[in-house]
């Protein structure tokens, strides 16, 4: 008996989501990003001087000794140069 109702009540759990409804305009997984990307923009000579520069300096800070200081230096050098990620 016990058995039986562990089952049941499992059934009408799973499902629960399969009978829900969503009412409205589709939901919007960008939640406003705008894209990096701008085409022809990697082929300008400062942006691709910039990515250059801090490769190199981020790539003294290795990620198993450093953690995520590679990825700070990195974003911060590519600020400083007035680029984006």
């Amino acid at each position: 008996m016990k058995a039986f109702l562990v089952g049941a009540t499992l059934a009408a759990l799973s499902a629960i989501p399969a009978s829900a409804q969503f009412f409205g305009p589709p939901p919007s997984y960008s939640y406003g990003a705008v894209t990096p990307f701008v085409p022809g923009a990697g082929t300008r000579g400062g942006r691709a001087a910039a990515i250059h520069a801090c490769s190199a300096r981020a790539s003294r800070y290795t990620e198993h000794t450093w953690g995520d200081m590679e990825f700070d230096q990195y974003r911060a050098c590519m600020a400083h140069h007035g680029q984006v990620e």
